[in-house]
């Protein structure tokens, strides 16, 4: 699970590195930022799913919650896709985070144990890392090597 999450987010750093390099007035620019938005909408899709099997195996009203939580993160994954390429990666954004969140109250005990500490705090990690490289790229200034 850590190789595959761990891939798909280095993956989005490939694409946020592409995207940061080019220049806020070149035209190209947006068809980066759009290719960008629709591979953080296929991860947010993922982490949405995460959560809903999580939330298929854990009883009580805490699966009601998460499952929820899933349902509303997948919609927005699947709005971002008609959105403005920067408007997108701002919804997607928050959405991670939003995310980051949940892993975090399961994980500080707010909500019930789902999973354990390892899966918790590895999905919070990427759930973080996944909103920083959305957010990057809002930033005009293109970075230099």
């Amino acid at each position: 699970m850590f190789a595959g999450a761990g891939t798909l987010v280095a993956a989005l750093a490939v694409l946020t590195w592409q995207t940061v390099r080019i220049p806020g007035h070149a035209p190209h620019r947006v068809v980066a930022e759009l290719r960008l938005a629709q591979a953080a909408a296929v991860l947010l899709a993922f982490s949405a799913a995460f959560v809903a099997g999580l939330a298929a195996s854990a009883p009580g009203p805490v699966a009601a919650f998460d499952m929820a939580c899933a349902v509303l993160v997948a919609g927005v994954a699947l709005m971002t896709l008609v959105r403005d390429p920067r408007a997108a990666l701002a919804w997607i954004a928050a959405a991670f985070l939003g995310r980051a969140v949940l892993d975090l109250a399961h994980l500080l005990g707010w909500l019930p144990r789902v999973a354990g500490d390892a899966v918790l705090t590895g999905s919070l990690v990427a759930n973080l890392c996944a909103a920083a490289l959305c957010v990057l790229p809002l930033s005009r200034t293109p970075i230099r090597r």
